[in-house]
């Protein structure tokens, strides 16, 4: 129980930080207002604006998460700069604890960031064109529920590599990732060792497949593998926390 209470109090505290930031809402306001800059694109769009604005909302909620997974980098490398890691880990609280309560916390800005993102694009497409249908929902709740991978593997990275170079490989991975159905044929890049990120994109084939007649089924199965592959990352991060040595 104590253990919890610890990596409860490293969740709150990391999510509170980044959901304080007045900057985070500037840019959830930014992303609503192109998202809704799309309706006025019918022209260009030979009347495609409708499809325009949901692409644009999933590709702007999509690059939100991975902004949000990659700031984790950030976090970690300063609480280990300024001490603070050290001297959270100097007392009753474990290395594990701390990475998973670092996930939880990192997790959980993340959600709230591109619910409000997924809610804001919600209203303007219904105001715009009096309905939402369930594949959209759909696919925002992908979006969401791909933040718990993404961020344990910054998490990951984080652990492994100096800041800079951290956040440059998280990003570089995630991209990846999201590409890994088409790379798996190119088995000299892709061994099976990243995440299938594809797997929480609306548009991919298994989406298609599953969105017509079990949409919930997928995305319980989408958020499932996500989970078991973050710990996946966590344990290996956690397996080389343990021997890293704390200034």
């Amino acid at each position: 129980m104590k253990g919890m209470n610890e990596i409860g109090a490293v969740a709150a505290g990391t999510w509170h930080r980044i959901l304080r930031m007045r900057v985070v809402y500037v840019l959830i306001a930014c992303v609503l207002i192109l998202i809704g800059s799309a309706y006025r694109y019918d022209v260009l769009s030979l009347g495609q604006h409708r499809a325009l604005m949901v692409d644009v909302s999933l590709l702007l909620n999509t690059l939100a998460a991975i902004l949000v997974a990659i700031s984790i980098v950030f976090e970690i490398s300063r609480e280990f700069r300024e001490g603070v890691a050290t001297t959270l880990l100097s007392k009753s609280l474990g290395r594990t604890q701390y990475l998973v309560g670092k996930l939880i916390g990192i997790s959980i800005a993340g959600v709230v960031i591109t619910g409000l993102i997924a809610i804001g694009f919600g209203v303007i497409f219904a105001t715009a064109f009096d309905q939402v249908a369930k594949t959209m929902i759909m696919g925002h709740l992908l979006v969401m529920a791909s933040v718990i991978p993404m961020s344990a593997l910054a998490i990951l990275f984080a652990i492994v590599l100096p800041e800079s170079i951290a956040a440059i490989v998280t990003a570089i991975v995630i991209w990846f990732a999201h590409s890994a159905t088409t790379l798996s044929g190119i088995k000299i890049i892709y061994g099976g060792i990243l995440p299938d990120l594809n797997l929480f994109n609306l548009k991919a084939q298994a989406a298609y497949t599953y969105l017509g007649g079990i949409g919930g089924q997928y995305l319980l199965l989408a958020f499932l593998w996500g989970i078991v592959y973050s710990i996946f990352a966590m344990s290996l991060a956690g397996i080389i926390f343990g021997y890293k040595d704390l200034k």
